[in-house]
């Protein structure tokens, strides 16, 4: 993707593209508050809780200037930002060298910054600050996003230089992402703004502007859009954000991670894990590698796979103690002329995450820098200290009670009542979901000596990882719904002819083996979405098959507070960081943590939906 190439007029951050200045010329940190963040002085004690978009992050000071102000609350602010071209991080570091404001929270938003590719990145910035930063077009991202803002900072370009953000588009999806009654505010009082947000239903005032600016604009949204129902069926629950309990089935790194997204935000959880120690099935490997899966461009597998990598790597390296995800980066070979093609695509889309090497031996690479070396039972059972986890709770059914609680009833015949529950079930969840076209796979690893030790992960027709604990763990075999728990050596061969290209099988030393189980979904791609209501969807949408491409307008029915975060296959330490964020987005009504139409391609739903357009339900 482009981003900015710094330039300065004088002492400010200047873009030779729009011909126009990112700040005023003095103290812009004044102007951000007068313009923007002065419309919390009203605002910041009628509710707990805030959503704030932003069109135009720039160098990112409005964000401090508001994240100043909250930092003196303990209100909470999710921050939704959208930028066409950023900065590096290192040219973000010479800005606020320049501009010598805001000097710790410039080091924590350089710490946390994210790579420079399209898509959506969640950032943690402070117990109570939560940072999307949305890299793309600003129409083609607006229609990712879904949320109701309270207000909204358009702090692009000047009208007359970038007509595009000002457009009567734009200012259309802005409305669709407004609450009633939420608040616009910009810089600008050109005529065209105004004219395009009271096109769109917002009520237009013009205010005395900043130092020598004559005049700004507040808009109040007064009436709200109708959603689109091309993809109603999809369209998310909204949520009682008061409940205060959470029941997870499953205790691998999916139901861990879900775990810690849900206490951050206040809730009381429990895990139910059916052995008597985490990590045991498809978490429990010795070591792992944290690496995204490359497809075609334009395939939303890949999209998805690219941006849960990414927000992994980041999750990753702010809350897994070194000892356990060690940033190596990681090799992926490509063997044939297919994978050749697909990785030289990747890197040129993507040169800040890929490196590709045409001559490498034995065969060109692809090198993806954000990759980790990781140890998933050790980083489940160090991350799993302070959950509340319940050991030999195998589930067996649940039910709903008439006072809006769940029942779960567990095979020891013990209940648990909880507000939420959720399941993220591995290679359990084929045989609690027979609805869902779902399959296990059985995996062996290859616990190796050998004085081959390569620096990092290495991926080809099979992978090995650096020497963790004297050994290497070289892997993995592929067995579809599969039960076989005990080593099979014929599988260690297989492992080891795999990889026979880099090391060689005689000066190789078997130690031990382990089998798990890995869970998949028909397509590839994980499930994690509220769960649907089968029979209501079979009657409301049963006439897709000739409305496919117009939709129908009726909302989807779930059942109440019940969650999937599951089938994550071989790249779950990847997926399941997006899986818990996702799942945590839909119980609290916040903004997703990735694009819209990916989130529809993990929803539950989807095989249904695609039957009914077939006719074939």
């Amino acid at each position: 993707m482009r981003y900015a190439t710094l330039n300065f007029k004088g002492e400010t951050a200047f873009n030779a593209e729009f011909d126009d200045i990112y700040f005023n010329t003095q103290k812009p940190e004044k102007e951000s508050e007068f313009v923007f963040t002065s419309v919390f002085d009203t605002l910041l004690d009628t509710k707990d809780s805030f959503i704030v978009g932003e069109a135009g992050f720039g160098a990112g000071l409005n964000f401090l200037t508001l994240c100043a102000k909250f930092l003196k609350t303990d209100k909470k602010l999710h921050y939704v930002s959208i930028e066409k071209t950023p900065f590096c991080v290192d040219d973000l570091a010479k800005i606020y060298q320049k501009l010598g404001v805001f000097k710790g929270l410039v080091k924590r938003l350089i710490k946390i910054y994210p790579p420079l590719s399209s898509g959506i990145f969640r950032l943690e910035f402070h117990k109570n600050i939560t940072l999307d930063l949305c890299f793309g077009e600003i129409f083609d991202t607006l229609k990712e996003l879904d949320f109701k803002a309270d207000v909204w900072f358009l702090d692009g370009f000047s009208p007359a230089k970038n007509p595009q953000m000002w457009s009567d588009e734009v200012m259309s999806e802005i409305a669709r992402l407004t609450r009633q009654n939420g608040v616009v505010c910009t810089y600008s009082s050109a005529k065209i703004v105004r004219e395009n947000l009271e096109k769109n239903g917002f009520l237009v005032t013009l205010l005395k502007g900043y130092a020598k600016k004559r005049q700004m604009i507040r808009a109040v949204l007064k009436n709200q859009p109708k959603d689109d129902i091309k993809f109603s069926y999809f369209s998310r629950p909204q949520s009682d954000e008061n409940l205060k309990n959470a029941l997870i089935i499953g205790g691998g790194v999916a139901g861990i991670l879900t775990a810690i997204e849900l206490k951050k935000l206040g809730l009381n959880v429990k895990i139910a894990e059916k052995m008597n120690e985490v990590a045991t099935n498809g978490s429990s490997n010795l070591s792992g590698i944290l690496m995204p899966l490359i497809t075609k461009n334009g395939v939303k597998l890949g999209a998805m796979h690219k941006n849960a990598f990414l927000n992994a790597s980041s999750f990753y390296k702010q809350n897994a103690p070194k000892s356990v995800a060690k940033f190596t980066g990681c090799a992926d070979y490509a063997y044939d002329e297919t994978l050749i093609k697909r990785y030289k695509d990747a890197t040129l889309n993507d040169a800040h995450i890929y490196e590709f090497n045409e001559q490498s031996s034995p065969y060109p690479h692809i090198f993806c820098h954000h990759s980790a070396l990781m140890h998933p039972n050790k980083m489940c059972k160090i991350l799993s200290k302070n959950l509340h986890i319940l050991f030999n709770h195998e589930y067996k059914s649940h039910k709903h009670l008439k006072n809006g609680k769940i029942s779960v009833k567990f095979q020891d015949k013990t209940t648990i009542k909880t507000d939420i529950l959720i399941f993220c079930s591995g290679s359990h969840s084929k045989e609690i979901f027979k609805n869902l076209p779902l399959s296990f796979v059985r995996g062996q690893v290859t616990h190796i000596k050998t004085s081959f030790n390569p620096p990092c992960p290495i991926s080809a027709k099979g992978y090995i990882t650096p020497c963790y604990k004297g050994v290497c763990v070289v892997g993995a075999t592929y067995l579809r719904n599969e039960i076989f728990n005990a080593p099979k050596p014929s599988d260690d061969i297989e492992n080891l002819e795999k990889i026979s290209e880099f090391l060689d099988k005689n000066e190789v030393k078997i130690v031990k083996s382990n089998v798990a189980y890995r869970s998949y979904s028909s397509d590839r791609a994980p499930i994690i979405s509220p769960l649907f209501d089968e029979n209501f969807y079979k009657t409301t949408y049963k006439k897709l098959f000739w409305l496919k491409h117009k939709g129908i307008a009726t909302p989807p029915k779930y059942e109440p507070n019940v969650y999937l975060n599951i089938a994550h296959g071989s790249r779950g330490l990847g997926t399941a960081v997006l899986g818990a964020r996702l799942v945590a987005d839909y119980i609290k009504n916040r903004p997703l943590c990735i694009q819209k139409s990916l989130a529809y391609e993990l929803h539950a739903a989807r095989f249904l939906i695609r039957k009914l357009k077939k006719g074939q339900e």
